[in-house]
Protein backbone atom coordinates (compact mmCIF):
# COMPACT_ATOMS: atom_id res chain seq x y z
CA UNK A 1 0.00 0.00 0.00
CA UNK A 2 1.22 3.78 -0.69
CA UNK A 3 1.47 5.66 2.39
CA UNK A 4 1.37 9.13 0.12
CA UNK A 5 -2.17 8.16 -0.92
CA UNK A 6 -3.54 7.35 2.30
CA UNK A 7 -1.89 11.45 3.91
CA UNK A 8 -5.10 14.19 3.90
CA UNK A 9 -4.54 17.34 2.31
CA UNK A 10 -5.84 19.39 4.86
CA UNK A 11 -5.39 22.73 2.51
CA UNK A 12 -6.19 21.28 -0.19
CA UNK A 13 -9.62 19.83 1.37
CA UNK A 14 -10.37 23.10 3.05
CA UNK A 15 -9.41 25.63 0.41
CA UNK A 16 -10.37 23.35 -2.21
CA UNK A 17 -8.53 22.80 -5.81
CA UNK A 18 -9.41 24.59 -9.12
CA UNK A 19 -12.08 23.38 -10.83
CA UNK A 20 -9.86 22.64 -13.68
CA UNK A 21 -7.46 20.41 -11.90
CA UNK A 22 -10.18 18.24 -10.96
CA UNK A 23 -11.74 17.91 -14.13
CA UNK A 24 -8.31 16.65 -15.02
CA UNK A 25 -7.77 14.55 -12.37
CA UNK A 26 -11.65 13.23 -13.49
CA UNK A 27 -11.07 12.84 -16.66
CA UNK A 28 -6.96 11.10 -16.31
CA UNK A 29 -7.68 7.48 -15.44
CA UNK A 30 -6.09 6.06 -11.58
CA UNK A 31 -2.34 4.94 -11.44
CA UNK A 32 -3.43 2.52 -9.35
CA UNK A 33 -7.04 2.56 -8.44
CA UNK A 34 -7.61 2.63 -4.98
CA UNK A 35 -10.64 3.65 -2.70
CA UNK A 36 -11.06 7.69 -2.06
CA UNK A 37 -9.98 8.59 0.73
CA UNK A 38 -12.43 9.06 4.18
CA UNK A 39 -13.69 12.36 4.76
CA UNK A 40 -12.42 13.89 8.40
CA UNK A 41 -15.53 14.54 10.84
CA UNK A 42 -16.32 18.28 11.64
CA UNK A 43 -15.57 18.17 14.90
CA UNK A 44 -11.98 17.29 14.06
CA UNK A 45 -12.05 19.90 11.77
CA UNK A 46 -12.86 22.51 13.87
CA UNK A 47 -10.60 21.39 16.91
CA UNK A 48 -7.32 21.10 13.90
CA UNK A 49 -8.52 24.92 13.52
CA UNK A 50 -8.15 25.79 17.15
CA UNK A 51 -4.92 24.20 17.26
CA UNK A 52 -3.82 26.45 14.14
CA UNK A 53 -4.95 29.50 15.81
CA UNK A 54 -3.28 28.33 19.30
CA UNK A 55 0.24 27.96 17.17
CA UNK A 56 -0.38 31.40 15.31
CA UNK A 57 -0.60 33.09 18.81
CA UNK A 58 2.42 31.62 19.89
CA UNK A 59 4.34 32.54 16.92
CA UNK A 60 3.41 36.26 17.47
CA UNK A 61 3.59 36.21 21.21
CA UNK A 62 7.71 34.41 20.70
CA UNK A 63 7.71 37.52 17.81
CA UNK A 64 7.12 40.25 20.34
CA UNK A 65 9.80 38.93 23.07
CA UNK A 66 12.35 38.72 20.22
CA UNK A 67 11.65 42.33 18.76
CA UNK A 68 11.96 43.27 22.76
CA UNK A 69 15.22 41.51 23.38
CA UNK A 70 16.70 42.77 19.98
CA UNK A 71 16.58 46.46 21.47
CA UNK A 72 20.71 47.50 21.10
CA UNK A 73 22.58 48.49 24.04
CA UNK A 74 22.61 52.09 22.96
CA UNK A 75 19.19 52.79 23.29
CA UNK A 76 18.93 50.86 27.36
CA UNK A 77 21.59 53.53 27.99
CA UNK A 78 20.02 56.31 26.76
CA UNK A 79 17.09 55.42 28.91
CA UNK A 80 18.91 54.69 32.37
CA UNK A 81 20.61 58.16 31.53
CA UNK A 82 16.87 59.49 31.50
CA UNK A 83 16.02 58.45 35.47
CA UNK A 84 19.23 59.11 36.68
CA UNK A 85 19.52 59.06 40.26
CA UNK A 86 19.40 62.43 42.43
CA UNK A 87 22.77 63.46 44.00
CA UNK A 88 23.22 62.71 47.64
CA UNK A 89 23.33 66.15 49.52
CA UNK A 90 26.86 66.79 50.64
CA UNK A 91 27.50 66.74 54.47
CA UNK A 92 27.39 70.42 56.04
CA UNK A 93 29.70 70.34 59.34
CA UNK A 94 28.54 73.93 60.05
CA UNK A 95 24.59 72.75 60.04
CA UNK A 96 25.33 69.70 61.99
CA UNK A 97 27.44 71.86 65.05
CA UNK A 98 25.05 74.05 65.40
CA UNK A 99 22.44 71.81 65.57
CA UNK A 100 24.84 70.09 68.60
CA UNK A 101 24.84 73.78 70.22
CA UNK A 102 21.00 74.14 70.12
CA UNK A 103 19.99 70.96 71.66
CA UNK A 104 23.23 71.30 74.28
CA UNK A 105 21.76 74.67 75.14
CA UNK A 106 18.00 73.08 75.79
CA UNK A 107 19.57 70.90 78.23
CA UNK A 108 21.52 73.28 80.28
CA UNK A 109 18.40 75.47 79.83
CA UNK A 110 16.26 72.39 81.65
CA UNK A 111 19.16 71.75 84.18
CA UNK A 112 19.10 75.87 85.43
CA UNK A 113 15.23 75.62 85.78
CA UNK A 114 15.19 72.21 87.60
CA UNK A 115 17.72 73.36 89.63
CA UNK A 116 16.01 77.25 89.87
CA UNK A 117 12.85 75.24 91.19
CA UNK A 118 14.54 72.83 93.69
CA UNK A 119 15.88 76.00 95.35
CA UNK A 120 12.86 77.52 95.32
CA UNK A 121 11.46 74.67 96.97
CA UNK A 122 14.49 74.58 99.81
CA UNK A 123 13.84 78.07 100.36
CA UNK A 124 10.18 78.02 101.04
CA UNK A 125 10.43 74.68 103.29
CA UNK A 126 12.85 76.32 104.90
CA UNK A 127 10.32 79.63 105.48
CA UNK A 128 7.53 77.25 106.10
CA UNK A 129 9.27 75.50 109.06
CA UNK A 130 10.92 78.84 110.46
CA UNK A 131 7.63 80.00 110.66
CA UNK A 132 6.17 76.83 112.35
CA UNK A 133 8.58 76.77 114.53
CA UNK A 134 8.07 80.82 115.52
CA UNK A 135 4.47 80.23 116.25
CA UNK A 136 5.13 77.10 118.42
CA UNK A 137 7.59 79.42 120.37
CA UNK A 138 5.05 81.78 120.22
CA UNK A 139 2.56 79.54 121.83
CA UNK A 140 4.45 77.82 124.48
CA UNK A 141 6.53 81.40 125.59
CA UNK A 142 2.19 82.48 126.38
CA UNK A 143 1.49 79.66 128.19
CA UNK A 144 4.58 79.44 130.42
CA UNK A 145 4.15 83.56 130.75
CA UNK A 146 2.40 83.87 134.22
CA UNK A 147 4.39 80.60 135.86
CA UNK A 148 7.88 82.71 134.46
CA UNK A 149 6.59 86.28 136.13
CA UNK A 150 6.56 84.20 139.66
CA UNK A 151 10.47 82.49 138.69
CA UNK A 152 9.53 78.92 140.70
CA UNK A 153 12.22 76.74 142.13
CA UNK A 154 13.55 73.57 139.71
CA UNK A 155 10.66 70.92 140.55
CA UNK A 156 10.38 67.96 139.16
CA UNK A 157 6.46 66.96 140.02
CA UNK A 158 4.01 69.32 140.53
CA UNK A 159 2.41 68.06 143.39
CA UNK A 160 5.79 69.56 144.99
CA UNK A 161 5.17 72.68 144.22
CA UNK A 162 4.06 75.17 147.07
CA UNK A 163 0.13 76.24 146.76
CA UNK A 164 1.22 80.06 146.85
CA UNK A 165 2.80 79.47 143.60
CA UNK A 166 0.76 77.69 141.80
CA UNK A 167 -2.05 80.44 143.26
CA UNK A 168 -0.34 83.47 142.11
CA UNK A 169 0.81 81.55 138.71
CA UNK A 170 -2.91 81.25 138.28
CA UNK A 171 -3.73 84.90 138.90
CA UNK A 172 -1.49 86.09 136.49
CA UNK A 173 -2.94 83.75 133.82
CA UNK A 174 -6.46 85.74 134.52
CA UNK A 175 -4.73 89.15 134.56
CA UNK A 176 -2.94 88.45 131.22
CA UNK A 177 -5.54 86.27 128.90
CA UNK A 178 -8.91 86.23 131.28
CA UNK A 179 -11.54 88.76 129.88
CA UNK A 180 -12.00 91.22 133.29
CA UNK A 181 -15.03 92.79 131.99
CA UNK A 182 -17.02 89.82 133.31
CA UNK A 183 -15.57 90.32 136.93
CA UNK A 184 -17.44 92.61 139.34
CA UNK A 185 -14.89 95.52 140.01
CA UNK A 186 -14.05 98.02 142.86
CA UNK A 187 -12.07 101.03 141.80
CA UNK A 188 -8.83 99.07 140.26
CA UNK A 189 -9.29 95.96 142.05
CA UNK A 190 -11.65 93.09 140.27
CA UNK A 191 -12.95 90.68 142.50
CA UNK A 192 -12.10 87.20 140.78
CA UNK A 193 -13.86 84.05 142.84
CA UNK A 194 -11.77 81.33 143.84
CA UNK A 195 -13.30 78.51 141.98
CA UNK A 196 -12.20 80.55 138.41
CA UNK A 197 -8.79 80.79 140.09
CA UNK A 198 -8.40 76.73 140.88
CA UNK A 199 -10.03 76.33 136.77
CA UNK A 200 -6.56 78.19 135.93
CA UNK A 201 -4.28 76.19 138.41
CA UNK A 202 -5.62 73.17 136.74
CA UNK A 203 -5.14 74.55 133.19
CA UNK A 204 -1.19 75.40 134.04
CA UNK A 205 -0.34 72.37 136.40
CA UNK A 206 -3.02 69.69 135.43
CA UNK A 207 -6.39 68.21 137.44
CA UNK A 208 -5.83 66.71 141.05
CA UNK A 209 -3.55 69.26 142.43
CA UNK A 210 -5.05 70.70 145.69
CA UNK A 211 -4.54 74.29 146.79
CA UNK A 212 -4.63 76.20 150.49
CA UNK A 213 -6.43 79.80 149.49
CA UNK A 214 -4.14 82.31 151.06
CA UNK A 215 -3.45 86.42 150.17
CA UNK A 216 -0.30 86.96 148.40
CA UNK A 217 1.35 89.58 150.02
CA UNK A 218 4.59 90.70 147.45
CA UNK A 219 6.93 93.41 147.80
CA UNK A 220 5.39 95.05 144.85
CA UNK A 221 2.04 93.51 143.76
CA UNK A 222 -0.79 92.13 146.35
CA UNK A 223 -3.55 89.30 145.76
CA UNK A 224 -5.89 89.42 148.96
CA UNK A 225 -7.59 86.42 149.59
CA UNK A 226 -11.13 87.32 151.09
CA UNK A 227 -12.60 84.15 152.82
CA UNK A 228 -16.36 85.68 153.24
CA UNK A 229 -16.70 85.68 149.53
CA UNK A 230 -14.12 83.34 148.73
CA UNK A 231 -12.94 85.55 146.25
CA UNK A 232 -9.24 87.29 145.17
CA UNK A 233 -9.31 91.12 145.12
CA UNK A 234 -6.75 91.39 142.15
CA UNK A 235 -5.27 94.58 140.38
CA UNK A 236 -6.96 94.85 136.85
CA UNK A 237 -3.97 95.99 135.43
CA UNK A 238 -0.63 96.22 137.47
CA UNK A 239 2.12 97.86 135.99
CA UNK A 240 4.87 95.17 137.52
CA UNK A 241 6.88 92.59 136.17
CA UNK A 242 9.42 90.67 137.31
CA UNK A 243 10.82 88.25 133.65
CA UNK A 244 9.24 87.82 130.89
CA UNK A 245 9.86 84.25 128.75
CA UNK A 246 12.03 84.33 125.74
CA UNK A 247 11.57 80.69 123.82
CA UNK A 248 15.44 79.83 123.07
CA UNK A 249 14.40 75.74 122.04
CA UNK A 250 12.64 73.44 121.60
CA UNK A 251 12.81 69.53 121.68
CA UNK A 252 10.40 66.79 121.88
CA UNK A 253 9.85 63.24 122.99
CA UNK A 254 6.81 62.07 122.21
CA UNK A 255 3.96 64.54 123.87
CA UNK A 256 6.79 65.87 126.08
CA UNK A 257 8.75 69.09 124.79
CA UNK A 258 11.53 70.41 126.90
CA UNK A 259 11.88 74.55 126.38
CA UNK A 260 14.90 76.14 126.66
CA UNK A 261 13.58 79.46 128.30
CA UNK A 262 15.15 82.82 128.51
CA UNK A 263 14.10 84.93 131.06
CA UNK A 264 14.40 88.38 130.11
CA UNK A 265 13.98 91.79 132.90
CA UNK A 266 11.91 93.53 133.09
CA UNK A 267 10.55 93.77 129.51
CA UNK A 268 6.91 94.17 129.13
CA UNK A 269 5.27 90.71 127.52
CA UNK A 270 4.00 92.79 124.42
CA UNK A 271 7.90 93.76 123.61
CA UNK A 272 9.56 90.15 124.00
CA UNK A 273 6.72 88.28 122.52
CA UNK A 274 6.57 91.09 119.21
CA UNK A 275 9.99 92.43 119.20
CA UNK A 276 12.13 91.40 115.77
CA UNK A 277 15.33 91.47 117.69
CA UNK A 278 16.45 88.85 119.95
CA UNK A 279 16.48 90.15 123.86
CA UNK A 280 19.25 89.22 126.23
CA UNK A 281 18.36 87.07 128.95
CA UNK A 282 19.21 86.99 132.37
CA UNK A 283 19.06 83.38 133.07
CA UNK A 284 18.09 80.09 131.19
CA UNK A 285 15.71 77.47 132.89
CA UNK A 286 14.24 74.26 131.27
CA UNK A 287 10.17 73.73 131.37
CA UNK A 288 9.19 70.41 130.67
CA UNK A 289 5.44 70.51 129.08
CA UNK A 290 3.09 68.05 128.33
CA UNK A 291 0.70 68.82 125.16
CA UNK A 292 -1.85 67.15 123.56
CA UNK A 293 -3.82 68.97 120.82
CA UNK A 294 -4.10 72.79 121.89
CA UNK A 295 -3.82 71.34 125.89
CA UNK A 296 -0.83 71.89 127.49
CA UNK A 297 0.32 71.71 131.15
CA UNK A 298 3.50 72.41 132.50
CA UNK A 299 5.12 68.70 134.02
CA UNK A 300 8.70 70.03 135.56
CA UNK A 301 11.49 72.84 135.49
CA UNK A 302 14.81 71.88 135.66
CA UNK A 303 18.15 73.90 135.57
CA UNK A 304 19.43 74.61 131.89
CA UNK A 305 23.01 73.61 130.52
CA UNK A 306 22.84 76.80 128.44
CA UNK A 307 24.62 79.57 130.48
CA UNK A 308 24.51 83.27 130.27
CA UNK A 309 27.68 85.01 128.80
CA UNK A 310 29.91 86.59 131.78
CA UNK A 311 29.94 89.69 129.52
CA UNK A 312 26.14 89.97 129.33
CA UNK A 313 25.09 93.77 129.89
CA UNK A 314 28.69 95.32 129.44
Amino acid sequence: MDDKKDFFDYDTYIKGEPEKDRKNKKNKPAKNSQKPPKLVPSDNIEKMKRKQQDKESIDNIKKMFGEALDESHEELAEFADEQAVPDMPEANPEGVRRKLYFVFGIVISILAIIGLISVISYTVDRIREFADNTQQKTEFARFVYPIVICDPAPFDQTVKLRSDTMLTAAIWDIILYEDKSKYESDFDMIIVPELDVEQHVTKLFGAGIGVEHQSILGADVQFYYDESIKSYRIPSNPKYFTYSPYIENISRVGERYTLTVGYVSPTPAWLTLTSDDEPEPDKYVEYVVSKRGDEMTLVAIQESDLKVESDHGI
